[in-house]
């Protein structure tokens, strides 16, 4: 009980200051170099083909504003870090440096920025399921459908049209992503754990609530592994109706990474200070099932989509299922062997990366008080860091000879980066995997 009220009172005060610290400072200056990345991006070089990026957050680069976790340059109490840019720096995607749909939070950084030889367009949203849709506080969100639709809150097209639209007379060679997460509810699941932890007289953890039963079970597996299915075989309509062959193109279809560690690994134990200092409250029950469990369902779910969709279509172009469970360990949130340095602002020098961690933090004031933020929906995301060992797994599984069903992503070795902006690991492997 002494616990939950300290808690409550540390909430009330952060909250105080937080509120304060918001109507100061909406977003701290950037005084190190600048994140043109997307400037960069937007300026193709001629004669190099295209990856497209379609898919959710994991795809679009949300959290790409961020570098590392911290308390300085806090936005809110508690949520600092090494801030790349600011949210139109870092996400504003159109030629006009604004977000061409708001809140897609798509980043110059994210997995289908493969590097040399390739150009990329990104067609990702963050909070993208399977089907489009218009969020209930009114924000569209394009699915990998072809939904063409004007709404009262904009126009919906969906990201296979786009890409349709945009293969019809570009170079496409590769389409990567990832999608399923949402139509899950992975969102809901890491409510529902930060829940679980902030409430110690609840014997219950967020692992054995109805709702996360609701989602995690056979049925809903089915119908999930169907959805991403569908979605497989729509980017195949899109490419065909552009004009491509199956043998032109190949799909990357990312599984989900672990954002967060068994409890061995964990810095800190299960107390108070797991979620106050790390931003990482979960039971050690939940870290496990997360693990185990979710991480491993959702991998069923992208591998069974691939086979369905094969069985369904036999003429598909070529589909690698690209493992990345494990592609960002030893940086995983609150993970042993991670440091939260100084903060800072700017593009941040490739040296930086190799102790920090690859994912951004949940803050429950920015949870509870501004759930609607950039700030709350890019928690467990990867950050910049993240993103660029994402797009290296992407970028060594289109260097493996031909095109395998399934490759399995992960670190081999020292952290390093070559000379490229923004650049990539070359520490990263991939193989096939165990028979």
């Amino acid at each position: 009980m002494a616990k939950t009220r300290l808690l409550a009172i540390t909430l009330a005060a952060a909250t105080a200051f937080t509120m304060a610290a918001c109507n100061q400072n909406p977003e701290p200056a950037i005084l190190g170099q600048p994140d043109t990345l997307w400037q960069k991006a937007n300026d193709p070089k001629p004669g190099l083909p295209w990856v497209v990026g379609l898919g959710d957050s994991y795809s679009s680069g949300e959290a790409g504003r961020w570098a590392s976790n911290g308390s300085n340059n806090a936005q809110y109490d508690s949520s600092g870090g090494w801030l790349v840019g600011t949210v139109d720096q870092v996400y504003g995607d159109s030629p006009q440096g604004t977000e061409s749909i708001p809140f897609c939070n798509r980043a110059a950084t994210a997995p289908a920025f493969v590097g040399a030889g390739w150009n990329t367009k990104e067609f990702a949203c963050s909070g993208a399921k399977t089907t489009s849709f218009v969020s209930t506080g009114g924000r569209v969100k394009p699915g990998i459908d072809f939904v063409n639709a004007t709404t009262p809150y904009g126009q919906v097209t969906g990201q296979a049209l786009m890409l349709q639209q945009f293969a019809a007379n570009h170079d496409v060679r590769v389409v990567t992503m990832s999608i399923g997460g949402n139509d899950m509810g992975f969102s809901d699941v890491i409510s529902d754990c930060l829940e679980a932890f902030l409430t110690p007289l609840n014997s219950k953890t967020c692992s054995q609530s109805t709702p996360v039963g609701s989602m995690v079970n056979d049925a809903a597996k089915s119908v999930l592994t169907q959805s991403v299915a569908n979605a497989v075989l729509n980017i195949n309509k899109a490419m065909t109706a552009a004009g491509k062959s199956p043998k032109d193109w190949r799909l990357l279809l990312f599984t989900y990474p672990s954002p967060i560690p068994n409890p061995a690994q964990m810095q800190y134990s299960e107390g108070y200070d797991r979620q106050v200092k790390g931003g990482c409250g979960m039971l050690d029950a939940d870290l496990l099932w997360s693990n185990t469990v979710l991480i491993p369902y959702m991998d069923q779910i992208i591998s069974g989509a691939a086979v369905t969709a094969k069985k369904a279509n036999p003429d598909l172009a070529p589909v690698t299922v690209l493992n990345t469970n494990a592609a960002l360990d030893g940086h995983r949130l609150c993970e042993v062997g991670t440091s939260r340095p100084e903060a800072g602002t700017g593009l941040p020098p490739s040296q930086f990366g190799e102790g920090v961690e690859w994912f951004r933090f949940v803050s429950v004031i920015v949870q509870k008080q501004f759930p609607e933020s950039t700030d709350a929906i890019e928690a467990m995301h990867p950050n910049y860091f993240g993103q660029r060992a994402l797009a290296t797994c992407a970028a060594r599984a289109l260097e493996f000879p031909g095109t395998p069903p399934a490759l399995i992503c992960q670190q081999d070795g020292t952290t390093a980066y070559d000379q490229q902006s923004p650049p990539l690991l070359t520490n990263v492997r991939v193989k096939p995997p165990t028979p």
